[in-house]
């Protein structure tokens, strides 16, 4: 398949746009899927380069990366595009399936080559794309040369026809006769998806038409609240501040960079798509004219003593990373990629750099109130949300009768987002970071990338470099410590001791901003249904009581969904990397509240859920 057949495509959804047919406003959403090896991943990455140019000729430098799983790209705001990379048969089967809403599979000629066919073409694939589609989706095959490619067999004719396709071997889509028996197939593999997730609960909510209530001010709640609008879905945010973005969100300048750990685990790879979707949020904001300060200018991160070095060398040494995500450097490297000079050798983030969190906020709300309808009530701190007939009643503490009242309300608050009652046992500890802002002189001047060793530096913005942060558990208070500024003022000298740069930190100014981040223990943000833990205790209690084989309740908690506050979500725990993950895991919850494919695999869903902490121990016998 070429750039211009996707072209056309997107054409033809913009005129149904322009012409109005539609009350709704739509959305075109494309799936595209590549082989497991280095150069099929290679031939994707270039083909979405070559389609964004032939699209959208202002778009620059809007990156992806050949790492496992979906990369979502947002062209316009109402046309996506996924990009899975990895065994095809792997990304299929960890969609979750969403209202089955595929309608149309085209299907590149080049994957009747011989050595890729069999990844392509095997049963397992054909019928997890029966799984994801409308009963009559039709399949069919773009560009096919006789003289170059080999027209599909009768053996894999028969083989896409058993999982109810009708095959075209000509780009024109055709209308598809339903294969009853194979539509009982498909409906059996969703089930047994269902069956395998059943402790999560239904995998998408009831879609609900009415307004959604956002309580937060920061990043999080503005991303969601622009995904949301993205949807031609309506929001009413309640921001306790008098302006949005003075909590953690209010810092200068804050580092984006991937999280990576020498497995790449499901941590290191949930945050590599993470990182990118930001950049790529960053990016869209700026092309249509937002003010945002910005700097991809890459982190270069560092060890600062035997254990951390040690672990960075296991880092750098445990993968081969793509390019675009990390690459080694040199100590000579790293000190001109940095501009000043650095005594070791370290791994660079290219694509990494700083954002400004509270215009990044503010420019993302301000997109959203183009698209869509988005109240703003600023100085609107909720003490109280109660679950009534119609919804989420919402209350502060000078009214007795509610504010607000929503079906569908979302916790983005940050560092209070265990404030309710609801939500209280949700297991996120808040950690204070100070930041010092530093002026810009001497060698400290010529910085020219964020460094990351014992704390972080940015580079000058406005005459001012950030240098931090410190980070305390459960803080009593967010004033200014002199303790933590003379220590910020220490992180870089102790970082790199035998040069002479760090000796321009000045801290002698107390400037200084302090904010509190909530952290996981396993350090994946939340996002999802509240549990209801009342209920949930309820149960345990139950199952401390029983005389039954723990095997027995392990088996009710895996096929029993967990109890929720139906109606009610949690978005938050981002801890000090919500530039690297809220944009992401909020496009998440605003996909799943629109009953669309979230650009995370099921495993990760999982990984995201609020209930997580609680049920995995379940799951495994063990006590809570």
């Amino acid at each position: 398949m070429q750039p211009e057949n996707l072209n056309d495509l997107i054409d033809a959804f913009t005129q149904v746009i322009k012409s109005g047919s539609t009350r709704k406003l739509p959305r075109l959403h494309i799936s595209l899927l590549t082989g497991h090896t280095q150069a099929q991943q290679s031939e994707l990455t270039h083909f979405v380069a070559k389609l964004i140019q032939t699209l959208t000729p202002l778009i620059k430098d809007i990156a992806i990366a050949p790492i496992e799983g979906c990369q979502r790209l947002d062209l316009q705001n109402n046309i996506s595009i996924d990009c899975y990379f990895g065994l095809p048969v792997a990304q299929l089967n960890a969609i979750a399936n969403h209202h089955y809403g595929i309608q149309h599979w085209f299907v590149a000629s080049s994957t009747l080559q011989p050595t890729v066919r069999d990844h392509f073409y095997s049963s397992a694939v054909m019928w997890q794309l029966g799984r994801l589609s409308r009963d009559n989706a039709a399949l069919s095959i773009y560009d096919i040369d006789p003289q170059t490619i080999q027209p599909c067999t009768d053996e894999l004719k028969a083989l896409i026809k058993h999982a109810g396709f009708q095959l075209s071997e000509q780009h024109q889509p055709h209308a598809t006769e339903i294969d009853v028996i194979a539509c009982q197939e498909r409906q059996a593999l969703r089930n047994q998806q269902q069956a395998n997730f059943a402790y999560q609960g239904s995998l998408t909510p009831p879609l609900i038409a009415d307004t959604i209530g956002i309580i937060g001010g920061g990043i999080a709640s503005a991303s969601l609240a622009l995904s949301l609008a993205q949807r031609g879905r309506n929001v009413v945010l309640y921001c306790q501040d008098n302006m949005l973005a003075r909590g953690a969100s209010g810092n200068r300048q804050g580092a984006i960079y991937p999280l990576l750990t020498p497995e790449n685990n499901a941590l290191s790879q949930f945050y590599q798509q993470a990182f990118l979707y930001s950049r790529q949020r960053v990016q869209c904001l700026i092309r249509q004219g937002f003010t945002l300060s910005h700097d991809f200018c890459g982190v270069l991160h560092t060890g600062f003593d035997e254990r951390t070095t040690a672990r960075l060398s296991k880092i750098i040494h445990g993968q081969s990373w793509p390019s675009d995500i990390a690459l080694p450097v040199s100590q000579v490297q790293a000190s001109q990629i940095a501009g000043v000079d650095i005594d070791q050798s370290g791994l660079f983030y290219p694509l990494g750099g700083w954002i400004c969190p509270h215009e990044f906020a503010k420019a993302s709300l301000k997109l959203a109130s183009t698209m869509s309808n988005i109240t703003l009530k600023l100085n609107c701190k909720i003490e109280q949300i109660i679950k009534a007939e119609q919804g989420w009643e919402l209350y502060t503490e000078s009214n007795t009768r509610p504010i607000g009242l929503h079906k569908q309300l979302v916790l983005a608050n940050g560092e209070t987002l265990t404030q309710f009652s609801q939500t209280a046992q949700i297991p996120l500890s808040g950690f204070r970071g100070q930041v010092s802002h530093v002026p810009s002189q001497g060698q400290l001047a010529q910085l020219k990338t964020v460094i990351c060793a014992n704390g972080y530096l940015t580079p000058a913005h406005e005459q001012l470099h950030c240098v931090g942060a410190s980070y305390v558990k459960n803080p009593e208070n967010q004033t200014f410590c002199p303790v933590e500024q003379y220590e910020n003022g220490q992180k870089m000298r102790q970082s790199f001791a035998n040069v002479d740069w760090p000796n321009d930190i000045d801290i002698s100014e107390n400037d200084a901003r302090v904010g509190v981040r909530m952290v996981s223990r396993d350090h994946f943000p939340v996002m999802g249904f509240a549990t209801d833990m009342e209920t949930l205790n309820q149960r345990y209690q139950v199952q401390l009581t029983s005389k039954d084989k723990p095997s027995l309740w392990q088996r009710y908690w895996q096929t029993t969904p967990a109890p929720i506050h139906d109606g009610l979500f949690v978005l938050g725990g981002f801890g000090s990397r919500g530039l690297s993950s809220a944009p992401l895991v909020a496009e998440c919850l605003a996909a799943n509240l629109c009953g669309e494919v979230m650009p995370v695999s099921l495993d990760t869903q999982t990984l995201l859920s609020p209930n997580r902490m609680w049920m995995r121990k379940l799951l495994k016998g063990k006590a809570i």
